[in-house]
C-alpha cells in the first residue's frame, strides 16, 4: 500500500499523512493517533529509501547484541523477548529495530562498532544493551548527539535515559530467601564484574548478608560467563571449599542448570543437600529437575519500556527525566530449601 492509498482510506490529504507518520508537531494528535492506528491495521510501511530521503531520517533504530566468549552466541534467550516488546511500540510509530551482533571482545572494539554505525547514517537512534559501568558507547552517544536509550544504568547514568531491572532487589530477595531457610554459607554465582547488572546484583547479596548479620566470605563471590558452563565451573571452584557454601545464588537460570549439574557430579542432591535460585524465569528452568526457583524480570515488558522511552527522546522529551525500574518478582519452586542437618 502506497501513501496515497492510506490518505484515500483515510479521507485526509497525502501531506496530511506524510506529516503524522512523521511525527510533525502541528498535526493534531487525534489526527496522528487516527493516521497510525490506520497504517498499523492495513498494514502500511514507508518506503525506506524514499523516507530518507525526503526527510534525512531512515525510520530504523540499532541495537547490537552481546556475544558470550563461548562460541559468539548470544548470551542468553531473553533477548528475543526484550526486541520483541521493543518492536510492538516502536513499529506502530513508524520505526523498525534493527538488531546484528559483533564477535567483539574490548569496550574498544564495541565502540568502534558504533562508531562505524553511527557514521553510515543507517539509524536515527539506538538501543544499548548490557551496560558497562563506564560504557564508551554512552560517551560516544553524547559526542555524536544521537538519540539512544540504554537496557540498564552506568555507574553515573543521569544525564541519559535508561530501563532496568532491579537486580539490586532481586538479589536482595534471593538471599533473604536463602536466610530465612537457615543458610548462612551463600554463594553468589554473578556474571562479569565489569558489568553493571553485576555489580548491583553483589550489592543486593551484600546488603541482605549485612542486615542478617552474616561474615561476608570473598570465595564465595566468583564472576564468570552467563551461561551452563560458565555456572558449572563457578559451581565447582566453589564446591571444592573446604568450607563449601549450602547455597547457590546464579545470575541467569542457565548458569544455574550448570551449577544443578556441578552439584550432582559430587553426589548433592539439590532442593535437599544443597540449594539452588537462578534469575530470568526461563523455561529451561521451569522444566528443570527439580524445577528452579528463580527471579522473574518481565523481559517482554522491559522492552516495551525501553520502546517507550526512546520515543520519547526522540519526541524532543528531555533524557534527564526518563528512567524506569522494572519491578522483580520471586519464583519459588523446589531448588532451593532449608539447609540440611
Amino acid at each position: 500500500m502506497s501513501i496515497v492509498h492510506l490518505a484515500q482510506d483515510l479521507g485526509l490529504s497525502v501531506s496530511t499523512v506524510s506529516r503524522a507518520l512523521n511525527g510533525y508537531t502541528d498535526v493534531a494528535e487525534s489526527t496522528r493517533l487516527r493516521v497510525m492506528e490506520r497504517a498499523q491495521a492495513l498494514g502500511y510501511k514507508p518506503h525506506p529509501g524514499a523516507r530518507r530521503l525526503k526527510s534525512g531520517k531512515s525510520g530504523a533504530i540499532g541495537v547490537v547484541l552481546p556475544t558470550s566468549q563461548e562460541g559468539g552466541q548470544f548470551i542468553d534467550s531473553m533477548y528475543s523477548s526484550l526486541l520483541g516488546g521493543t518492536s510492538s511500540v516502536l513499529e506502530p510509530a513508524g520505526y523498525s529495530l534493527m538488531a546484528t551482533t559483533s564477535a567483539i571482545s574490548t569496550p574498544e572494539q564495541e565502540r568502534g562498532v558504533y562508531e562505524n554505525f553511527i557514521r553510515s547514517g543507517w539509524f536515527d537512534a539506538f538501543v544499548i544493551v548490557r551496560t558497562r559501568l563506564v560504557d564508551q558507547r554512552v560517551g560516544l552517544m553524547f559526542e555524536h548527539d544521537k538519540p539512544f536509550v540504554t537496557y540498564g544504568r552506568c555507574a553515573d547514568s543521569t544525564g541519559h535515559a535508561w530501563v532496568d531491572t532491579d537486580n539490586e532487589m532481586a538479589f536482595f530477595m534471593a538471599a533473604q530467601r536463602q536466610i530465612a531457610f537457615g543458610h548462612q554459607r551463600i554463594a553468589l554465582l554473578n556474571g562479569p564484574a565489569e558489568y553493571t547488572f553485576a555489580q548491583l546484583r553483589q550489592q543486593g547479596y551484600l546488603n541482605a548478608l549485612k542486615q542478617a548479620n552474616l561474615k561476608v566470605d570473598k570465595r564465595l563471590i566468583v564472576h564468570g560467563h552467563l551461561s551452563e558452563t560458565g555456572g558449572f565451573s563457578m559451581a565447582q571452584q566453589v564446591l571444592a571449599l573446604e568450607d563449601r557454601p549450602t547455597a547457590l545464588l546464579c545470575a541467569t537460570d542457565a548458569m544455574a542448570i550448570g551449577a544443578m549439574a556441578a552439584c550432582r557430579a559430587i553426589g548433592l542432591r539439590v532442593g535437599s543437600d544443597i540449594s539452588i535460585m537462578g534469575y530470568g524465569n526461563s523455561d529451561a528452568g521451569r522444566y528443570s529437575n527439580p524445577p528452579l526457583s528463580t527471579i522473574e524480570h518481565r523481559i517482554f515488558e522491559n522492552g516495551q519500556h525501553l520502546g517507550q522511552v526512546l520515543l520519547s527522546v526522540l519526541a524532543g522529551e528531555s533524557p534527564e527525566s526518563l528512567h524506569y525500574l522494572e519491578p522483580v518478582v520471586l519464583v519459588p519452586r523446589s531448588s532451593d530449601a532449608p539447609v540440611a542437618h
